[in-house]
């Protein structure tokens, strides 16, 4: 970090003493690319109560890492909670939290998958709009599907509170999934439809790079993109996504 990084922290902290010195609650969504998490983020990002709105692409090793996402989120936002939430989202395997982190009371993570064949084809659309061609290789996208899947698996299994909703449930359930979400973080007033744009709205690397998002709205989108799967990546991921999503039942 530079030096006039450490002073811009030092400055933002004692602007906003309550970053060090209020309880503060954290969200983390766990999922996948093209889950719908820019969506529900914005959504959640737009609550009086929540702080944050993308995706930092930072690790969560230790309790410090935590501080470190309220910096970022006050010096994007210019926002400060005392009482409520500050959200980040994490999308790959990559990025690390630690357990001393995922086990901490205060910390409210929901597991936000999608179904493959959808997921798929919206991820190689999105290649198609940033260029990136990386994400038109539809075999190794499945593969990081079902690699991302078993870890959020693995996770949901071992760690008791956290929530699990399929992203189809957002655009189809609208009231009902928000209403969901807005208990279980006990938040006092309703989530709606409707949310705000915020600074990094539709930029590549912090969500969805779409025109999408600059809807301000739920809405449901269409994808009639033809791809051919190879059968058994296929099957591997619906059967990942079986599980995943079986254990709301559970």
């Amino acid at each position: 970090m530079s030096i006039k990084s450490k002073i811009d922290k030092a400055l933002l902290i004692l602007k906003h003493p309550s970053v060090l010195l209020g309880k503060q609650n954290y969200i983390l969504i766990l999922s996948h690319m093209r889950s719908r998490s820019s969506l529900l983020s914005h959504v959640l990002g737009s609550h009086d109560e929540v702080c944050g709105y993308g995706e930092l692409h930072y690790d969560y090793p230790k309790k410090s890492s935590l501080l470190k996402m309220h910096v970022e989120l006050l010096k994007d936002t210019g926002q400060s909670t005392t009482k409520g939430f500050f959200l980040d989202k994490l999308l790959h395997n990559s990025f690390v939290v630690s357990h001393d982190i995922l086990k901490r009371k205060n910390v409210y993570i929901l597991i936000l998958v999608r179904e493959p064949e959808a997921t798929v084809k919206s991820i190689v659309k999105m290649g198609e709009v940033t260029g990136d061609e990386g994400y038109l290789d539809v075999d190794a996208m499945l593969k990081y599907y079902t690699n991302r899947l078993n870890y959020l698996y693995q996770i949901a299994q071992k760690y008791e509170g956290v929530l699990m909703i399929d992203s189809d449930n957002i655009v189809d359930s609208t009231s009902e999934t928000l209403n969901r979400i807005k208990n279980w973080l006990g938040l006092g007033d309703e989530l709606t439809s409707s949310y705000k744009k915020f600074k990094k709205t539709g930029s590549a690397g912090h969500g969805d790079p779409s025109l999408n998002i600059s809807a301000g709205e739920i809405i449901k989108t269409q994808n009639d993109l033809a791809l051919e799967f190879e059968p058994t990546l296929l099957n591997n991921a619906k059967e990942i996504y079986s599980k995943v999503i079986g254990l709301k039942a559970s």
